[in-house]
């Protein structure tokens, strides 16, 4: 009868042991949304409808050449870890910069100090 209920506990253990080392497995990071604009890191802020921005005099600074994980940190000229390739990035002035998204509004992304 001692063998048997030995016997039985294995599975359990083993389950139990299973369980704890899954629990220290690496964990996912993920960065905020961030753009790399000439070496500068800007970070999302929100989304804004087109009529915020209606009178801004808005300079067309390039397009998304790389988008990268959400995991990865952009490190390169018009690379982001939220924005896909080609997506149109403005300048409205020195700190902010907007990303025309497909719906017409725009994600704003203020310069990080």
């Amino acid at each position: 009868m001692g063998n048997r209920l030995k016997l039985a506990g294995i599975p359990v253990i083993s389950l139990l042991l299973i369980l704890c080392l899954g629990c220290g497995s690496k964990q996912s990071v993920s960065y905020a949304s961030v753009l790399n604009y000439n070496d500068e890191e800007y970070i999302g802020k929100g989304i804004e409808s087109a009529e915020v921005f209606a009178d801004a005099d808005l300079t067309l600074a390039g397009r998304i050449q790389k988008q990268l994980e959400p995991d990865q940190y952009p490190d390169t000229n018009l690379s982001s870890n939220e924005l896909q390739e080609g997506t149109e990035i403005y300048i409205v002035n020195d700190d902010t910069l907007v990303a025309l998204q497909e719906d017409r509004s725009f994600k704003v992304f203020e310069r990080m100090n």
